[in-house]
């Protein structure tokens, strides 16, 4: 992959696309996590993703509003000790990886060599081992990165909502959130160890205490496993440089103060956006940068970060009509507790369904 132009988009036979997606759903080991999701028996889409993987819930929640049937393959995400031995991610293994190196080279970015906290693919390069992945039977194509499915599903499919207006400084706007919310430091939110104030679940932190090992013996098996396939030994190895940097700051008081610092600032950047009446930010109007923000914010207070909008008035109403929006309560609320460690703070989503403690 290089930088210096972005590449034109393969097409792709059915059938091949059909066999390729086969193989990378055979390394999903629980069968009833394969399903359909609406009516249609042989949808025009096919998602690989993690219900707990916040930028799975992104697409989720814009395949919700879009009201689009899709194939939904929910992977584990999260390596674990079994009775022989390590149990790798289900995204680690070769049909996937390849799967997703096709996607990779329209993205057209050098694969990631390190990690600074953020998972956008436009800053921080293509990360060739994680979710989600989407499929386009119709179209022939492969497209990897949550920003970009967002924006791809909302282009092929303008009803019932259009999540990125069409009117040319709307959508700058819009874009602009989008953008803020894709740069989130989300990975340090989630896998670091804050010095003053980690409030994380305990079974959080105790899983987090291993888990970039795990992922790192994991991908150096496939590399052994894989050595004579030169495109998937460098996924690997790339995926292996990302998780040994998180790794090496994830008790580094600094640079966990600095993120936490940096969303303080989004947030009350984003306050000040809001206004003091509207419920979303583009007015009456719910768009992708509501569907990003939503996610965020719904990640945010489940690790205990809500505190951080107590003297912001505007994202206060935000957060409670994001958790009223039934795509958002189902992909992001539910889905959360549905699939993470319980969290005592989730109850700031109590308006969402029964199933939120309070």
């Amino acid at each position: 992959m290089n930088n210096s132009a972005k590449p034109e988009h393969a097409v792709m036979s059915k059938e091949k696309l059909t066999n390729m997606a086969a193989g990378a759903r055979a390394a999903i080991a629980d069968r009833a996590r394969i399903s359909l999701v609406g009516s249609d028996a042989n949808p025009r889409f096919e998602l690989f993703h993690a219900a707990s993987s916040l930028c799975s819930q992104k697409v989720r929640t814009v395949l919700s509003e879009k009201q689009l049937p899709y194939r939904s393959n929910d992977m584990m995400i999260l390596g674990s000790m079994g009775a022989d031995g390590l149990v790798p991610a289900e995204h680690y293994h070769p049909p996937y990886v390849r799967l997703r190196t096709i996607a990779g080279r329209e993205v057209g970015r050098e694969l990631v060599s390190g990690y600074s906290g953020r998972t956008s693919v436009e800053t921080e390069g293509f990360d060739p081992c994680t979710v989600p992945l989407l499929v386009d039977y119709e179209a022939g194509r492969v497209i990897a990165d949550s920003k970009w499915i967002c924006c791809y599903l909302d282009a092929v499919s303008r009803d019932p909502i259009d999540l990125v207006p069409e009117e040319a400084d709307a959508r700058a706007r819009v874009m602009h959130q989008v953008s803020i919310v894709d740069r989130i430091p989300n990975g340090t939110l989630l896998y670091g160890f804050h010095p003053d104030a980690d409030l994380r679940p305990e079974a959080l932190k105790t899983a987090m205490e291993t888990v970039y090992d795990y992922k790192i013996k994991a991908l150096e098996a496939m590399i052994e496993a894989n050595a004579d396939d030169a495109e998937l030994v460098a996924a690997y190895r790339a995926k292996i440089a990302k998780e040994r940097g998180g790794k090496s700051v994830r008790h580094n008081a600094a640079f966990q103060r600095a993120a936490r610092q940096y969303v303080g600032g989004l947030l009350a950047d984003l306050d000040h956006a809001l206004g003091s009446s509207s419920p979303y930010l583009r007015g009456e109007s719910f768009s992708l940068a509501d569907v990003l923000w939503g996610v965020n914010l719904v990640r945010m207070a489940y690790l205990g970060l809500a505190a951080m909008w107590e003297n912001l008035p505007n994202v206060e109403r935000y957060v409670d009509a994001l958790a009223r929006r039934p795509s958002l309560c189902k992909e992001a609320v539910q889905a959360t507790l549905e699939s993470m460690p319980p969290s005592r703070y989730m109850h700031v989503f109590a308006g969402c369904g029964e199933a939120v403690p309070v």
